[in-house]
């Protein structure tokens, strides 16, 4: 899936969100893409290119292309099928284990991090561990979840699955990523401390099933009421296969630890109903191989926990909110999350205090960190988040051209999970390659940067910051304004919650009699002329209407009284109201927001919330989400799979199945009652006669189309066919902005770390080591001005960690010296040692790290 299955009220707020991937790359299944050969191929780079800025200045507007057509492909026959001219690009991307084959077919391809690979547990048990029929889930106990850490071989999976070119992982943060380079003293430890050790997995297993009341037969297997304690052990077998070999290794152990596995093979399609769609209590599954993918470069991981363990977690998938978790682990989740700290000291420690709890939690037992590749034919360019991939870069489509050439078509070929789960804006598919085919036809308030992981303005033009004095808050691009105040009030008229009986707002007066105050004050200032440029799809021009119904879905999809309320969201909205303190909109022309917060991040562009409307899952018109409320308030279709199930409904579908016949009924009784959705409040935004046209439009696009997807995009979905497996979006000539305003992101300027030094260090003697960091592309030194800080560590021959250090400049570009002090050494203990150094850059979010082995003499 992908990291989005994160809450739309936390994407509101620009935390990061993961997605679900599907095959064996980033987390749900592998796309590729195609495009028509034109002549042959040149020679593979050792690293893929990517946009490189066009010479001559274009008049042309929307995608460079005028089409993209995606199928799904086998990811094992990819490479193949971009050398007969199938396909253009495999966009969900390839293992290592397939780099040397990209490389003989003289393919390009771009390199990225961000997917990551797991073992996902059915948390739910009554009081005896039980599910409802009696049967022992032995995972609803938090100890034996944090035994499977012992139980895995990650060094094992990652040279026999993926040819060593994955990251073994231990915990939720991406490895040698931002955080993790921060934290990697902590991180570490963990690691040494969790590393393979089957004798102790075994140990606990048996002390564990005891006391919950299970006893080994005379065959060794466990039994539980004397019947076997059988687990149920979805495994994918598409893809490129690796999600089928980890499944198949991690049924052995579970064989050898005593249990009876009963392996259930299948395509995400075929699995997705059993671990998201099913009731947890049912015991349909016990274990699945999941794999999850960024949603874009993350620079603050803070959010993990909560996303990832807590059942408070935005996912939107019934087995988080199963997960007892432990009171503790609970507090230090929610305060990262919502940022309860004043310093990123502060924020250091509960980072540092969250990494062991969530290995305890192990609701997720991960297993490695992928290093992506996307192979692509050399006369393409391919624009790639250096932390999430091809699928998952939201500025990809807008940049995707043929060197040198206005318009052709690409032919893009990815996985089965483009159409695994139902696409609606507000709770449908998160899939990575769901994702990818949305973010073609979505425009949004700002533009993720591909390299760094900040914001820059898209439809937005300006704007201001004001956080509260003390507050740790950096400005890293010129169109935020950042300021600070000693305390912020809340104005009394800016709206704080929402009474979903009155359909009305609350206001902070009404909330808060005595006064509200906020950590940050955010506005955000849109151009005069963009309710003329932004047009919907279906011809309708973007208005403030469309702002306003995003902010109400915000709330009254998460409130009891409402007739669209989904249960499986109600936690995601109390966990935003905890920090949320207001919106305002002082101006609708030009349309100017503000919005107050108590979760501030330490870059400002990430502190600007857009309230563009992108619902979470996909960007629609206030009339599209009318229409679909209608449908649900009516009990014929639900936004979100829980909802579906306790309905006995159809989970709702824009783009195809029986979804579409029912909307159209609810489209053409919003046509005869004219209705303005929420009057109390959108009335004030819209017409009667904007309604009825914006209604109009909507229906002109059905009948034309055949679905409900509108976006404002560079491209517009022309056609999909869900048994095929195919969609095809075409360039939108309306979009406001010249097809090569993001030119510039070339080739991500990543760096390579090398190590110099004794390879020997003597007990009690002062040692040095040099390291030196070069452009990966180039060779050339990488500048000092562009490392922002080097830091070292030293391990014992356990993997201990015995000094951490501060690199220093030489006044040579890119060399750095590592001195380990005499009082250091003499704290060493003779024996193997090994020293680490990771360097963090400020043009691209990638640290560097390279190791270097020594011995320590007497």
């Amino acid at each position: 899936m992908s990291k989005n299955r994160l809450s739309f009220w936390l994407g509101l707020l620009v935390i990061a969100s993961m997605i679900l991937a599907a095959c064996g790359t980033p987390a749900t299944d592998a796309p590729a893409t195609d495009a028509p050969a034109t002549g042959e191929v040149t020679e593979a780079p050792t690293e893929a290119a990517t946009e490189e800025p066009t010479p001559e200045p274009t008049t042309r507007h929307g995608g460079w292309l005028d089409e993209i057509a995606y199928s799904v492909v086998d990811g094992q026959s990819a490479i193949t099928q971009i050398g007969a001219g199938a396909i253009d690009l495999f966009s969900y991307g390839l293992a290592a284990d397939k780099l040397a084959e990209i490389k003989d077919a003289g393919l390009c391809y771009t390199q990225s991090y961000g997917t990551y690979y797991d073992m996902i547990f059915n948390p739910y048990g009554n009081d005896k561990h039980e599910y409802d029929d009696g049967r022992l889930n032995p995972f609803s106990n938090r100890k034996m979840r944090e035994a499977m850490n012992w139980a895995i071989d990650r060094n094992y999976i990652n040279q026999e699955i993926y040819a060593g070119g994955a990251l073994p992982k231990f915990l939720p943060i991406t490895t040698q990523l931002v955080d993790y380079t921060d934290l990697v003293d902590v991180a570490r430890g963990l690691e040494a401390k969790y590393a393979y050790n089957l004798e102790k997995a075994q140990e606990v297993v048996d002390a564990e099933m005891t006391a919950m009341g299970a006893e080994k037969g005379a065959d060794g297997k466990w039994q539980y009421n004397g019947a076997p304690v059988v687990l149920i052990l979805l495994i994918r077998n598409d893809g490129d296969g690796t999600r089928l070999a980890q499944g198949n290794y991690f049924a052995t152990q579970l064989e050898t630890l005593g249990f009876t596995v009963e392996r259930k093979e299948g395509k995400s399609s075929e699995l997705s109903p059993f671990w998201i769609g099913s009731n947890p209590a049912e015991g349909q599954w016990d274990i699945y191989t999941a794999g999850w993918g960024s949603s874009g470069l993350n620079r603050d991981e803070r959010t993990i926990f909560q996303e990832m363990y807590l059942p408070n977690s935005p996912q939107g998938i019934p087995l988080f909110t199963e997960n007892d978790s432990d009171p503790v682990f609970q507090q230090v989740g929610d305060d990262l999350a919502n940022g309860n700290y004043k310093t990123l000291e502060e924020r250091h420690d509960l980072m540092a205090q969250a990494l062991p709890l969530a290995i305890e939690d192990s609701l997720q037992v991960w297993t490695v960190d992928l290093q992506s590749y996307a192979p692509f034919r050399c006369d393409l360019q391919v624009s790639s988040d250096v932390g999430a991939g091809v699928e998952t870069t939201f500025m990809s489509p807008y940049t995707m051209r043929y060197a040198d050439q206005e318009g052709g078509q690409v032919k893009v070929g990815t996985t089965a999970t483009m159409f695994t789960d139902p696409w609606n804006p507000v709770n449908g598919s998160n899939w990575v390659s769901s994702t990818y085919v949305q973010n073609a036809t979505s425009g949004r308030g700002t533009m993720p940067d591909p390299y760094t992981g900040l914001a820059w303005p898209l439809r937005a033009e300006k704007a201001d910051l004001v956080v509260e004095t003390g507050i740790p808050v950096q400005t890293n691009l010129d169109w935020v304004n950042l300021t600070f105040e000693d305390s912020i009030a809340v104005p009394t008229d800016a709206w704080v919650d929402w009474d979903a009986t009155t359909g009305k707002f609350i206001t902070a007066g009404e909330k808060f009699p005595d006064g509200a105050t906020a950590k940050s004050k955010a506005t955000i200032y849109y151009p005069a002329d963009m309710f003329e440029t932004v047009k919907w799809h279906d011809g309708s021009n973007l208005s403030a209407a469309d702002f306003v119904m995003a902010m109400i879905e915000t709330f009254d999809y998460g409130k009891a009284e409402s007739p669209i309320y989904d249960e499986d969201v109600a936690g995601n909205l109390e966990a935003f109201l905890s920090y949320f303190k207001g919106v305002q909109i002082v101006s609708t022309d030009p349309l100017t927001i503000v919005t107050y917060s108590d979760n501030v991040s330490s870059d400002a562009e990430l502190n600007v919330t857009t309230w563009w409307p992108n619902y979470g899952y996909g960007e629609a018109p206030w009339q599209a989400v009318a229409v679909g409320n209608s449908a649900v308030a009516a009990k014929e279709l639900a936004w979100g799979t829980g909802q579906a199930d306790r309905n006995t409904v159809e989970w709702m579908s824009f783009i195809g199945g029986p979804s579409l016949e029912i909307l159209a009924k609810h489209l053409d009784e919003a046509i005869a009652n004219n209705t303005i959705p929420y009057p109390e409040v959108m009335s004030a935004y819209v017409t009667a006669e904007e309604a009825a046209a914006r209604y109009a439009s909507l229906k002109e696009w059905y009948t034309a189309r055949g679905h409900f997807w509108v976006g404002t995009g560079p491209y517009w979905l022309d056609s999909v066919d869900l048994n095929a497996g195919s969609a095809l979006v075409k360039t939108n000539p309306d979009f406001p902005d010249l097809s090569d305003r993001w030119a510039k992101f070339g080739q991500a300027p990543l760096a390579e770390a090398t190590l110099d030094g004794p390879a020997q260090i003597k007990v009690g003697e002062a040692s040095e080591f040099t390291a030196s960091f070069t452009y990966k592309a180039s060779g050339d030194a990488y500048p000092t001005a562009d490392i922002k800080a080097v830091k070292f560590l030293l391990y014992d021959e356990t993997g201990a960690t015995v000094y951490i250090g501060a690199g220093e400049a030489t006044g040579e570009d890119g060399v750095y010296t590592l001195s380990i002090p005499a009082d250091v050494s003499a704290k060493l203990v003779a024996g193997a040692g090994r020293i680490e150094v990771a360097a963090v850059l400020t043009p691209v979010a990638i640290p560097a790290f390279t190791s270097f082995d020594y011995v320590v003499l007497p």
